[in-house]
């Protein structure tokens, strides 16, 4: 066929698809190759067979990163895997922990990548999976740790600043006209610390597109049909332009001829009416038949059809859309279609397509005169036999005779109402700031540690939690740390406890407390409970239970029936304040982290992602021992002082074996200080009982004198026991 649009006898115009290259370029490439050209204007009228070609559903969650990996061009909005086109190394962080009261060093990694996800310009990012859990929420908000950059594909786009850091400006690619993710520093414990494997909600358009608009831009301009049909979302992918096109133009049919420039729908718009005079026309005066019909075996054709697609109700994931011909059993056949459809509009396109699969086997042949020349392949007839309407497969000149092939037209099926199906989706909730505390307590919920530990409490007010990343501040460095898998029940004093008897139930105070969470609850237990270790918690400094509970609405509740200063926290029974931190003390809802001996003194702070922080100043009380207890002083009758006084243990608080308590350190050593109105005395012993003779006390001058006996632990000395007598 010549670029005058003239036909030369014998010669036949044909519906017809495309390849845009000779040498089969890919659609899309690595990294957004152009599309390829056509060659010579030269194009394939074998193409657009009626074959199944194009990517099976499926094809765009399989994540990869390897060269020469085909990109589609994404339309509307589709969710896809993309492919990995740059990563550092993991980037180990160590965690301090433990697990039943042992000191432990773990390890956390980060990466930071990016993933090329459309070979055309994209508008945005939706909700990210990360094998099949949401990792970025409707909100924008990512479920762990990390920053997500998103370039958009724009032909001024510019590199990336870490992409740029890492490999220098000059070596880094601006990925234009590739729509990119790029993750900065992203936490990989939720998935064992590998990049897990990701799936994008990618809005590269934001209203539905239109299936001749796709066919236009999906092979640069060489596709020219206007089509009303619509699709949510649709990805061009395959080997080549005609496997990416191919899918739609059979499933939407749109009926396209070459005429020597384009792939285009027939000019002629309305239906031709052509009367059966007109038939039978033949050259040379040749007898011919008025008009050819014929029907193929129903044996060929499908009995039921099912359509794969990707449905937004069901998060994307794959779906099928089942027509059926009739009732009778027959062959089912499967078609793919990578587009985003409801189910409604999925279901009347199955039915569409089995309906002109059946109607296309209803063969027409005409010989029309040459009046009729002007016809196109795609041109629709109005002729006078039932079914009225019949579409030109075929032209053929032959002399002046214009033969046409011509099956019926189905026309538009009407809308059919379908359902998306039940799906299990994950809960996206946003996630909010967290409360968090650091909690310097003795050693009450498992055997006795061996290096410095605080404990980490949060909380916040959602119905949800999951471990956050937290980082832990400490002198001159920062670590990783992350909250406990089970939210702590953490809230605040309303009201100032008072000191009270640290040997028998306090039931003279109480206290009113508030909870960050509402839905959190505090319970009453009775006294054989509080005996096994119930109903712990921190207040300030103070370690106590509560035996009584009572609700005052809005997560408020009042606290009585008191057991004060448990663990050798009695020191602190007098130094409370409204506003203060309380805590329950529970395993599995505090994080241990473990220090360095050299920070006890100093300050260490907390702090969580879109949270405020706090510091305290270590005072390493789980490592440190406890106060003597049952501590006497006597002078006796020679001049002399009697001391004694009886130890605890930060390895357990319980008189087990009704002997002694376990020494908790090293060795045992005691520090004993005296202090009088004319000077001091310092003295080291191993014992818990020791005689000071009156020589010795005599250096100290006549009147009041104080004594101090603190242990001396691994760590650290306890907080004294302390007396006071008056020297002759």
């Amino acid at each position: 066929m010549d670029n005058g649009r003239r036909l030369s006898p014998q010669e036949t115009l044909s519906l017809a698809t495309l390849v845009l290259s000779t040498v089969g370029t890919a659609l899309g490439g690595p990294v957004g190759s152009a599309i390829g050209a056509l060659i010579g204007q030269s194009i394939d009228q074998e193409l657009l067979a009626p074959v199944s070609r194009g990517p099976r559903v499926g094809d765009l969650t399989v994540q990869s990163s390897s060269y020469g990996t085909q990109i589609p061009r994404v339309y509307g909005t589709m969710r896809v895997a993309g492919s990995v086109v740059w990563s550092t190394d993991l980037v180990e962080h160590s965690q301090s922990g433990g697990a039943k009261g042992q000191p432990d060093v773990t390890y956390a990694y980060t990466v930071s990548f990016a993933v090329a996800l459309s070979s055309r310009r994209a508008s945005s990012i939706g909700r990210i999976w990360a094998d099949g859990n949401l990792l970025r929420g409707a909100a924008g908000d990512l479920k762990v740790g990390g920053t997500l950059r998103f370039h958009d594909g724009s032909e001024n786009q510019v590199v990336d600043p870490l992409i740029g850091s890492v490999e220098s400006i000059a070596n880094t690619p601006a990925y234009r006209g590739l729509a990119l993710a790029v993750f900065e520093d992203l936490e990989l414990a939720t998935f064992g610390n590998r990049i897990p494997f990701l799936t994008f909600e990618l809005v590269a358009d934001e209203a539905p597109v239109a299936v001749g608009a796709v066919l236009a831009d999906a092979s640069a301009g060489a596709i020219s049909a206007a089509s009303d049909d619509k699709m949510l979302g649709y990805a061009a992918y395959g080997r080549s332009i005609r496997d990416a096109v191919q899918p739609i133009v059979d499933a939407y049919a749109v009926e396209l001829f070459d005429d020597g420039h384009c792939l285009r729908r027939s000019s002629n718009g309305a239906p031709v009416t052509v009367g059966s005079e007109e038939f039978g026309n033949s050259a040379d005066h040749e007898q011919s038949a008025r008009l050819e019909r014929k029907q193929s075996s129903p044996r060929n054709l499908p009995a039921a059809l099912r359509l794969a697609y990707y449905d937004p109700a069901r998060d994307y994931q794959s779906a099928e859309a089942r027509a059926a011909a009739s009732d009778q059993k027959g062959v089912e056949v499967k078609q793919d279609l990578a587009a985003t459809l409801d189910a409604g509009s999925a279901k009347t396109l199955a039915q569409s397509v089995i309906a002109r699969s059946w109607a296309a086997r209803d063969q027409l042949t005409l010989r029309l005169p040459p009046s009729r020349l002007t016809l196109e392949p795609g041109s629709v007839l109005r002729l006078e036999l039932s079914p009225a309407l019949w579409v030109i497969d075929q032209l053929t000149v032959d002399g002046f005779v214009v033969i046409a092939d011509l099956h019926p037209c189905t026309g538009t099926a009407a809308p059919v109402a379908a359902e998306a199906g039940r799906v299990a989706q994950n809960p996206d909730e946003v996630v909010g700031p967290i409360t968090v505390a650091l909690i310097d307590v003795p050693n009450v919920l498992g055997p006795g540690l061996q290096a410095p530990t605080l404990l980490l409490a949060a909380s916040d007010a959602s119905a949800r939690w999951k471990a956050r990343p937290v980082q832990i501040q400490l002198p001159g460095q920062t670590i990783a740390s992350q909250t406990a898998g089970m939210k702590s029940v953490l809230g605040s004093a309303l009201s100032m406890l008072g000191a009270g008897s640290t040997e028998l139930f306090d039931d003279w105070n109480s206290l009113d407390v508030m909870l960050i969470d509402e839905e959190q609850w505090l319970t009453s237990c009775d006294d054989e409970r509080l005996a096994g270790g119930s109903n712990l918690a921190m207040l300030g400094s103070e370690l106590l239970q509560f035996g009584r509970v009572a609700p005052l609405g809005g997560a408020r509740f009042r606290l009585s029936h008191l057991l004060r200063g448990r663990g050798g926290t009695e020191w602190a029974c007098g130094a409370h304040g409204i506003g203060e931190p309380f805590c329950l003390v529970e395993a599995g809802r505090l994080q241990a982290v473990t220090l360095p001996p050299w920070c006890i003194g100093a300050t260490i702070g907390a702090s969580a992602v879109s949270s405020g922080s706090v510091s305290t100043e270590f005072k390493g009380e789980c490592v440190r021992p406890l106060s003597p207890v049952g501590f006497g002083a006597a002078l006796q009758p020679d001049g002399s002082l009697a001391l004694s006084w009886t130890r605890r243990s930060r390895q357990g608080f319980a008189w087990l074996d009704e002997i002694d308590a376990p020494i908790g350190e090293s060795l045992e050593r005691y520090s004993v200080v005296l202090s009088g109105t004319a000077g001091s005395l310092d003295i080291t012993c191993d014992r818990t009982s020791i005689a000071v003779g009156a020589d010795e006390l005599a250096a100290l001058g006549a009147g009041p004198a104080s004594i101090a006996v603190r242990q001396v632990g691994d760590f650290g000395m306890s907080r004294p026991a302390q007396a006071s007598i008056t020297l002759a």
